[in-house]
């Protein structure tokens, strides 16, 4: 209650500034943000073996199990975001997530998943200053690696990729330059205290699993080369990004590498093909036990069919080479079937099919887990 008392405070004192904007050479404050609500249905055979955040609805309910048969309403996030620009190079922004623990959120800086924690997430919170036609952020900011982005109403399906589920990070805390050299290629560079401080789903952070890195005597890092092309109604992107740093237990020896490349190709308006794979690894901090590693990627097709109806297709697959990140030495390979129905401006609804196949690589059962759900989503 006083988290939510202080946003609106802050909110309040930030709306009350345009009365002096004209003395300051300040901008008005900027608010927009999103409600997503997410209704849906799943099912665990009897060989599920316990995979974290499986499944159609697993960001919600959490760990698969054997025989398990879930029907739930989520309010999956109410977002407030806020803008402000102070002449032309300074420019803040914070992106305020809430939710409810009784109404399924995922969005819980609590870690246990059966205690009602906080329900309030500052996705972003940054301050930004434009230096020689570059950008400088400080402060907590979505990491750019990837095809999928946090806000699950800004992505074309309702499931996110297991690549964003469980191998690249969402969201970290630190500073990052960015340059755009002309229309065509763009440039991220990052420094941030771990890759691991993400917004967290279902009560849990999903970027790396095991243990968070503690203090080290170097920052984690990254960065993304983009190439971008297309007119306006056919723009297309390809990334690649690399990521990595002391995230086992701050052993600045024994260090985590991430390579990722993402794309996004509109050969016509009304169709586009994305797509992202990876390779990830994590050194071990004692000898003995392998390197932890990881790899795979998928595929996503969308065509419009009107105005207002898309049909959407997604194949992927993830191999979890020791168990490291998704609780299980397996495979997973998952799948997305659906459609989108734009209502009005800003406000879309999607329907979605999504089964998965756990294929153990040690000998156990493989499983599956599949579900229904829909999706109301408003951008305002």
């Amino acid at each position: 209650m006083k988290k939510m008392m202080w946003a609106l405070s802050l909110v309040s004192f930030l709306g009350s500034q345009p009365l002096w904007a004209a003395e300051s050479k300040a901008g008005g404050l900027e608010l927009s943000g999103n409600i997503d609500v997410v209704v849906g249905y799943q099912h665990d055979d009897s060989d599920a073996n316990g995979t974290f955040v499986g499944g159609q609805l697993g960001q919600f309910r959490g760990f698969t199990a054997p025989s398990r048969d879930t029907f739930n309403f989520y309010i999956d996030q109410v977002e407030l975001d806020l803008n402000r620009t102070f002449g032309e190079n300074l420019r803040i922004r914070a992106d305020l997530d809430f939710g409810r623990f009784l109404s399924g959120s995922g969005r819980n800086t609590n870690s246990d998943l059966t205690t009602a924690g906080s329900n309030f997430e500052i996705e972003q919170a940054y301050v930004t200053v434009n230096v020689f036609g570059s950008e400088l952020l400080f402060g907590r900011f979505n990491v750019p690696i990837g095809y999928y982005v946090v806000d699950r109403a800004d992505n074309p399906t309702i499931s996110f990729s297991n690549v964003f589920n469980y191998i690249t990070p969402t969201n970290a805390t630190g500073m990052k330059f960015y340059k755009a050299f002309g229309e065509h290629f763009d440039w991220h560079v990052y420094v941030v205290n771990r890759l691991d401080d993400c917004v967290f789903f279902g009560g849990a952070c999903l970027t790396t699993g095991g243990t968070p890195a503690s203090d080290s005597a170097i920052p984690s890092y990254g960065t993304r080369i983009g190439f971008n092309w297309g007119g306006e109604d056919t723009k297309s992107t390809v990334g690649l990004s690399y990521a990595g740093g002391p995230e086992r237990g701050g052993q600045n020896a024994h260090l985590t590498h991430l390579i990722d490349l993402d794309f996004a190709v509109k050969f016509t308006p009304k169709f586009f093909i994305a797509g992202e794979g990876f390779y990830r690894q994590d050194n071990v901090v004692v000898a003995g036990p392998p390197n932890d590693k990881a790899f795979g990627g998928f595929l996503l097709g969308d065509f419009a069919l009107s105005d207002t109806w898309d049909l959407f297709l997604r194949a992927g697959y993830l191999r979890d080479q020791t168990g490291f990140y998704t609780a299980n030495n397996q495979n997973i390979y998952d799948f997305a079937l659906g459609v989108g129905y734009k209502i009005t401006d800003g406000a879309k609804m999607k329907a979605e099919y999504s089964p998965q196949i756990f294929d153990s690589r040690t000998g156990g059962p493989t499983s599956l887990s599949h579900g229904f759900a829909l999706e109301f989503a408003y951008n305002f």
